[in-house]
Parts: structure tokens; C-alpha cells; sequence
């Protein structure tokens, strides 16, 4: 036997814990060295006993089976599930996964506690978890192999061959419950002279305790928050935790108060990654770390026969892969043209060959492309075994230059690290004895990373522990504050296994079996937390959504904290508060920002009418959108959009207008018509497809037949109409200047009548624009009206303007013209013209209208005003008008009354 003690821990957090606890007492006992106790895990330990006997001799090797990890478990126990639903034939409909796992733990149930279901008590799932656990063992003994729960049983026969690696004595911390396995290790070591005793994390006496009730969870959060702070800033030197059940729920909500309250500077992107005086003690996944999530995504895309754009695009502006920062413009370009050229999928082929052509068309991507020509050259194209993948995906990511070209954080190096631990998982998948291809090994590996928890080690002793109810502190603190504590969530309800008889489990009293199991279960830990600190305050919630909630049986006998309690406030409502402090005791300077540069004289801004339009609905819209550039990125979608299917409706008109007239219309054949129509949609789909690569063939020829359809019934509502005209010209574009303001027009159809006026027109496939606007004095629609007003010359005059509705229910021409002045002008319609003496008195109210847009505009307003929300519909740039916020300072400062919109 060895002297020096060992200390076994249910988990790894719990064991460093430990040994930082030992290591504090020693320096500050003013000791330079000390025989400090080994602490491990009870597996990690268990290990390397076995280890130690198998290479003295003491174990004979032969016998020594291979123990799988819980991956490869899973992995083995979907085999047999799947094969034995292959003679069900609703098999496909189960959750294999699911599935795995509920027989994964009766299997550790039936084998830990020795579990016998007599057959005349097997229902349904129990017989077929029989069968199962039999095939799986069938397999298990196939490959020499056992799942943990039976390799621990052998480790155990084992043990007792083992002499010399003992140590005199061993110390348990932390096992809140003691499993019969635990329980027989213990008496094997009894037995072997090895002295068993309990390490000692609780004090001996319970903390000074109250409770609390909180109006809901989130009043919880930040009320745990809020004594964290008050507590510390009067006890600078205390060490305290938060306990909560529901710490998976709730760890981004503590961690952003947390930050807000203590660490407001690492909101600051420089700072983002400094180091805090708190703890999480439950880890988050490692597929979620963004170095590792960068590389999953990259290997995804290269080994999947399909790319979906939202991948690439993150693909594209992740900074942990070729040259990131060389090329960080380019690639954002490259995102926004593929966004508007590629499909929702495609290969990675037919992306590489995209972005060869914008990087010959003078877009600089020669890294980029070099690197993904380079990791498609190295892909095995036939599948091999798991442990080859793991050097062969590190080298995929070699040749993509991951993780970038920049400095990796502390951070980024322990999830790294993590990462090649997760690699020798998947090597482990070769017990298995399968060879697997890229997309499985890939596939495979994000299993891996995101069951595997990343708990990086923080550089400083932390002040604040959070930590899950079930798990166990080190030793004593100053002050705990553990929430939750309501009847539907502690005691935990009970989960009994569905694989297995109910009754058993309660009579074995298996965890979870049953109320009673769990309700002993959260006394012990009840007991544990009350010798845990000093003091101790319990919270609970009254409400959560609409429903009223109970205070948990454990909280009785408790005395009620009466004191009202602060509650933390999030950065931005600090800001706020001290905005209003200032505004109490200050007097602060107006600035009066709503002005932009003016618009010189002659000066083009782009956008043509919509500059126009967006002025009169939101001057700050017309700013962002048309006189800065700023622009949404426009979203894939499966097919061809409404946009680009209206954009093609224009095109086939514009192709069959071009040669004909109206007369030409009336007087054609069925069969001069359908053949001049389908020349007219071939070509325009012709046209699109020579630009663009969004639709496949089968969605062109639906897109051809519905064109041919929704433009042939048009054409024949416009004969039947009978209006006589000639074309004067098809998508017209003319500069015209507005108040010394360049606009370009751009117009869809301008035809003259019989009488010799002009009518403009535009066409329109969704929702018909709103034309009460026309006649009030801010026109928020005014297209048409700029047509009317600023196209025509003296020698023609205005007869009209409409929006042609070409829309699959209902054909119409929605606007007006000088014939709706013929009626008696209180029955005119629309009903606006009934305010206009005549058609001229109409046309200069227009031009007057549109006048003083436009001045407003060249003065540079640029205000976040209007009267309704919904006419910013099609406005891309609603971020920057910072809605939300506006909102929230009129109504804190003006009141609530939005009469007028905001301002």
C-alpha cells in the first residue's frame, strides 16, 4: 500500500475545487511544502488501478474487455433498437434516439441494483427492453467489449487482485446519494485494509436561513443578482454561491445580469473576454465554443453533397478559418452577391465556380478559393475507419487555415484542446467495427462536441459560485442564495424509467422511481445546503406566465424575509436611470441631430421615385436607404421570390407591348396571340436565366406556364376593356430634375389615348397601392403623380395614371384621370377628387405636393417621422430608425400619447 491519502470526487469541477481548498489552507498556514492527497474522479482513479495491475501482472491482460464510452454506448444500443425495428412497420415512426437512452439507463438499473423482472410482470416495453439488452450483450461480446455500467462491475472483481497500488486510506466527497456499486467498492477496499472515511465539505453547524417570494423567475434571477452585489461590497473578502435546480434554464440570464452588474466594460468588444470573479459549475455544450463551432460548420461544408446559403454564409463571415482578415471585405461581398445570384442549396462545386467568376470580375477571393480547390483535393473519396478521421479532418482544417489568421483568446486554446479530446472520441468509434464516410464522420463528431461539456478553467479564484442543485461545494461559504424552491420543481418530480416496471423501481428505490424516492432525495440535499454557509436565503415564485405557483413543502418552518429586496437592473436601464438623474439635477444641451447634408444643386441621388416616396413616409428612411446605400440583405428563398416573380411579369409585358398596340391586341388570332405571348415569356425566362441561377428547370416551367397564364388573362381583360391606344414607349426612363434634385424615372408603360393624352402606367402584382394619399398635402404614394407631373412636355398632355393590377383573382386599373372629373363632382370617384375643382387643379396640387418633398429632402431632413408603421413595409433599413427605442422615449418623456407618430 502507498501513504499518500486520496480523495475520490463524483466529478471533475468538485476534485480541482478540492485541491485549490488544499493548496489556499497550506499557503496561508505560511507553508512552502506539504504532502498533498491525490484527488481524482472515482473513474479516473478506478482506471488507473486497473492500469497499474494489468502492467504488474496483477490483472492477466487477456481477460481485460474494452470499455466503451457513453458515446459509443448510445451509438451501440441504436444498432440493435434500429435492427430490431426494421420487422415493425410503423418503425421508422419511433425516436431511436430517445429510445437509446431509456434503455441505456434500465440497463445501468437492471445491472447496478441486480434487477429481476419476473416474466408474468413484463408488459409490453419491458419484454421488448429483454430482447434488446440481450442482442445488445449478444454485440458487446461480439466486439469484447462492456458498457460502463458492466465495466465497472469487472473493474470491481478486479480490484480485490490488486494490492500494491493501494492507498492506507481514501476519502469519498460529495456523494450525496451512494449507488450499490460505490457501496460494494467501498467494502472491497474494507476488506483490502484501506481506511474509508468521508471528506468533510459541510460545516457542522446549519446556516441562519429565510425565505422569500418573488412575483416570477426573472424577478428571482435579479434579486440574486442584486444581494450578490450588496453582500460583496460589504463583505469584500466573502466567498458566495447561487443554487438553483434550474441552472441550464437560466445560465445566459444570471450571466448577462451578472455581467451588467459587475463587468459593464465587457460590453466593449476589447473586452469582451476578460476575466470574471464568477463561476459556472455547469459547463455549456462544445459545439456551441464559436472556434469549434467554425470548425464543425467547415467541415459540414465541405464533406456535405448539399450547401444551404445561410451556412456559407456564416461560413464566409467567420473569422476563424483562411485568411479572415485579408480578405474580410471581399467575402462580405461575396456573401451579398450570392444571396442575390445562388439558390437557398447548392453544391460546394457550383459555389467555388460562383465565386471564381466574382473574384475574375475583380473581387479579391485568391485565398479563399485556393484553400477550398485545396480540402476537396484531400477529401478520401471511400469510406475508412474512425480513427483514421480524426488526423484526416485535422488535416482538412489545415488546409482551410483554421482557426485564422488571428491571436487565439485563453479561451479559444482550452476549446481547442477540448476539441482534439473530442477527435480521440470518434477514434474510439473503431470498436464498433465500421468504416464510415466523410458526411458520417463529420455527423459523428457533432454528436460528439455537443454532448461533451466545455468547462474552461478561469484564471482567477472565483468570488461567486453557480452552481446546479445536485452539485456540491468544496467547502463552506460565506452566504448562499439558492432559488427555485417551488413545489413543481423541488422536490424534482418523479421520472420512473418506462422500460421497466414502476413497481420495481419503487421497491428497489432506483432514483426517480417515485414522490417519495425524490422527496428523501431533495431532503438530503436540503440538509446539505442548510450546513453549506453561513447564512442562507431560500427564494420561490408566485407566478410564472398566468399561472400562480406554491413555495416547495421543504420551505415550511422557514422564517419569511418581510424586507423588501432590490432587484438588479439590466446596463441599459442603468444607463437610462442615470440619463434621468442627470436630467433631474442638469441642465442638458438639445442637440438637434435630424439633419443630414444637403443636396447640392444637380446632384444625383439614386432610387428614382422611391427616394421620393420614402422621404414623404419616413425622411430618415429616405436617408438611411437611398442617400447613404444602406440596404437589407436579401434572403434566399426556395424558387423565385414575389419580388423577382413581379420583376418577370414586367418583362414579359414589356417584350409584347414592344412591337404592338392596341389595335394589334383586338385584331390578333387565338393563335397569333399565343404564339407572340410564348415567344415573349421564353425570352424574358431566357433573359433571367443568363443572369441568375436561382430556379431549376422544373420550377422555370412552372414559372413559364404561370406567366403565360397571368399575362395571357391580362392581356385579354385590357381587350376586353376596349380602351384604344398606342404605345408611346415600354419601361421609359428619363432624367428629370426636381427642385435641382436629379431623379431618374423609370417607367413601366406610357400609352396615348384617342384624344391624344398620355396615360402613364405601372404595373403591380401584390397588394394595390393605397391612392387616398393623392390628395392630401403629404402624398406618401406619389409615383404616379411624379410621372404625371415632371414626364411630360407641352406637347402631349396628362389623361391619367394607374396601377395595373395583374394579379391572378381580380384584373383593374386602380387610379384616376381627367375622365373622373366628367361626373358632378359630389359623386366623383375616387373620393379624393371630390376636394379638386377639375383634372389641371389635381396636377398642380400634385406637383406643388411633390415640390415641397423634395426641397425638404435637398435641405436634409432626415428625421425618424410618420403617421403609420405599417406604410415602412418595405423599408430595409427599420434597424436604424431604432423603433424600439424611440418608442420608449416618447412614452417616458412625452407621455403616452403617439397621436402623430414618433418623433
Amino acid at each position: 500500500m502507498t501513504l499518500k491519502p486520496i480523495i475520490l470526487c463524483p466529478s471533475a469541477r468538485l476534485a480541482r475545487s478540492i485541491q485549490n481548498d488544499i493548496a489556499k489552507q497550506q499557503i496561508e498556514a505560511q507553508k512552502s511544502q506539504w504532502l498533498s492527497p491525490e484527488v481524482q474522479t472515482l473513474s479516473q482513479w478506478l482506471d488507473r488501478i486497473i492500469e497499474e495491475g494489468l502492467l504488474t501482472g496483477e490483472i492477466v491482460a487477456q481477460s481485460s474487455p474494452y470499455a466503451l464510452s457513453v458515446f459509443n454506448e448510445q451509438l451501440l444500443w441504436e444498432e440493435v433498437i434500429t435492427q430490431s425495428l426494421k420487422k415493425n412497420a410503423f418503425g421508422e415512426l419511433f425516436d431511436v434516439s430517445g429510445l437509446a437512452k431509456a434503455a441505456m439507463e434500465a440497463n445501468r438499473y437492471v445491472v447496478a441494483w441486480h434487477l429481476h423482472v419476473p416474466r408474468e410482470h413484463q408488459a409490453e416495453e419491458s419484454r421488448q427492453f429483454m430482447l434488446w439488452q440481450h442482442a445488445f450483450q449478444a454485440r458487446c461480446g461480439e466486439l469484447n467489449a462492456l458498457e460502463s455500467v458492466r465495466y465497472l462491475d469487472w473493474q470491481l472483481s478486479h480490484l480485490v487482485n490488486v494490492s500494491s497500488a493501494l492507498p492506507s486510506r481514501i476519502e469519498f466527497a460529495g456523494f450525496d446519494q451512494t449507488a450499490p456499486q460505490e457501496k460494494r467498492l467501498r467494502d472491497i477496499l474494507m476488506q483490502r485494509g484501506v481506511e474509508v472515511a468521508d471528506y468533510i465539505t459541510t460545516a457542522n453547524e446549519p446556516a441562519q436561513t429565510h425565505y422569500v417570494g418573488l412575483e416570477h423567475g426573472d424577478a428571482e434571477c435579479r434579486a440574486a443578482v442584486a444581494w450578490a452585489e450588496k453582500y460583496l461590497n460589504e463583505h469584500p473578502k466573502a466567498t458566495i454561491a447561487i443554487v438553483t435546480p434550474r441552472l441550464s434554464e437560466i445560465r445566459n440570464q444570471l450571466a448577462d445580469l451578472l455581467d451588467d452588474v459587475f463587468y459593464p466594460e465587457s460590453m466593449r468588444p476589447s473586452l469582451a473576454a476578460m476575466p470574471r470573479r464568477y463561476n459556472f459549475s455547469l459547463g455549456t455544450p462544445l459545439a456551441q465554443q464559436p472556434v469549434i463551432q467554425a470548425a464543425l460548420n467547415l467541415l459540414r461544408l465541405v464533406t456535405a453533397y448539399q450547401l444551404a446559403y445561410a451556412d456559407v454564409s456564416a461560413m464566409l463571415l467567420s473569422p476563424f478559418w483562411s485568411a479572415s482578415q485579408q480578405e474580410a471585405d471581399a467575402r462580405a461581398l461575396l456573401d451579398a452577391k450570392m444571396r442575390e445570384k445562388l439558390p437557398m442549396q447548392f453544391t460546394l462545386a457550383h459555389f467555388i465556380e460562383f465565386a471564381q467568376k466574382q473574384h475574375d470580375d475583380g473581387l479579391n477571393l485568391a485565398r479563399l478559393l485556393h484553400d477550398l480547390k485545396s480540402v476537396i483535393a484531400a477529401i478520401p473519396s471511400k469510406a475508412v475507419y474512425a480513427s483514421q478521421w480524426g488526423s484526416l479532418l485535422d488535416g482538412l482544417l489545415d488546409h482551410l487555415r483554421w482557426p485564422g489568421e488571428r491571436n487565439i483568446s485563453s479561451l479559444e486554446y482550452q476549446a481547442m484542446n477540448a476539441w482534439q479530446k473530442a477527435l480521440q472520441q470518434l477514434a474510439q468509434l473503431d470498436v464498433l467495427g465500421k468504416r464510415i464516410s466523410a458526411n458520417q464522420a463529420v455527423a459523428y463528431l457533432q454528436q460528439i462536441c455537443t454532448n461533451q461539456v466545455f468547462q474552461p478553467e478561469t484564471e482567477q479564484v472565483p468570488v461567486i459560485q453557480i452552481l446546479g442543485i445536485m452539485e456540491g461545494l468544496s467547502q463552506p461559504v460565506d452566504a448562499i442564495w439558492c432559488m427555485h424552491m417551488n413545489d413543481h420543481v423541488w422536490p424534482p418530480p418523479a421520472r420512473p424509467n418506462p422500460l421497466l416496471p414502476a413497481f420495481i423501481q419503487r421497491l428497489a428505490g432506483l432514483p426517480n422511481a417515485d414522490d417519495s424516492v425524490q422527496a428523501t432525495f431533495a431532503a438530503t440535499i436540503h440538509q446539505r445546503l442548510l450546513h453549506s454557509a453561513r447564512e442562507l436565503i431560500f427564494s420561490s415564485s408566485r407566478t410564472e406566465g398566468e399561472s400562480q405557483l406554491r413555495a416547495s413543502p421543504l420551505m415550511q418552518n422557514i422564517p419569511v424575509l418581510n424586507s423588501e429586496l432590490p432587484l438588479a437592473e439590466t446596463l441599459a436601464e442603468q444607463l437610462s436611470a442615470k440619463t434621468h438623474e442627470t436630467l433631474a439635477y442638469e441642465t442638458l444641451a438639445h442637440i438637434d441631430d435630424h439633419m443630414a447634408p444637403i443636396v447640392n444643386e444637380g446632384e444625383h441621388v439614386s432610387g428614382g421615385t422611391g427616394l421620393l416616396k420614402a422621404q414623404a413616409v419616413c425622411p430618415a428612411w429616405a436617408f438611411y436607404q437611398y442617400r447613404l446605400g444602406a440596404k437589407a440583405l436579401k434572403v434566399p428563398t426556395s424558387g423565385l421570390d414575389s419580388i423577382t416573380r413581379g420583376s418577370l411579369v414586367h418583362d414579359v409585358l414589356e417584350r409584347f407591348w414592344r412591337q404592338s398596340h392596341f389595335a394589334d391586341l383586338r385584331d390578333m388570332s387565338v393563335d397569333d396571340f399565343t404564339k407572340a405571348l410564348t415567344q415573349a415569356v421564353t425570352l424574358t425566362l431566357e433573359a433571367f436565366v443568363s443572369e441568375n441561377d436561382v430556379a431549376s428547370p422544373a420550377i422555370l416551367e412552372l414559372e413559364h406556364e404561370r406567366l403565360f397564364k397571368l399575362v395571357g388573362d391580362w392581356l385579354k381583360f385590357e381587350k376586353e376593356r376596349g380602351v384604344v391606344f398606342k404605345i408611346v414607349g415600354c419601361e421609359v426612363t428619363k432624367i428629370v430634375q426636381i427642385c435641382g434634385i436629379e431623379v431618374t424615372l423609370k417607367i413601366d408603360r406610357i400609352h396615348q389615348l384617342e384624344s391624344g393624352g398620355l396615360e402613364f402606367i405601372d404595373y403591380k402584382t401584390g397588394q394595390t397601392p393605397k391612392t387616398k394619399n393623392w390628395g392630401e398635402d403629404r402624398i406618401t404614394e406619389p409615383q404616379l403623380p411624379i410621372y404625371a407631373s415632371f414626364y411630360p412636355d407641352n406637347t402631349h398632355p396628362v389623361a391619367g395614371i394607374y396601377f395595373g393590377m395583374v394579379k391572378t383573382a381580380d384584373h383593374e386599373f386602380s387610379g384616376v384621370g381627367e375622365d373622373n372629373f366628367e361626373t358632378e363632382q359630389a359623386k366623383r370617384k375616387p373620393t379624393f377628387t371630390q376636394n379638386f375643382v377639375d383634372w389641371q387643379h389635381l396636377l398642380t396640387h400634385w406637383k406643388t405636393s411633390i415640390d415641397e418633398i423634395a426641397l425638404e429632402l435637398r435641405a436634409g431632413e432626415a428625421a425618424t417621422r410618420f403617421n403609420d408603421e405599417a406604410d415602412l413595409m418595405y423599408c430595409e433599413v427599420t434597424t436604424l430608425l431604432r423603433l424600439p427605442e424611440r418608442q420608449l422615449q416618447f412614452e417616458r418623456f412625452q407621455g403616452n400619447d403617439t397621436q402623430g407618430g414618433i418623433v
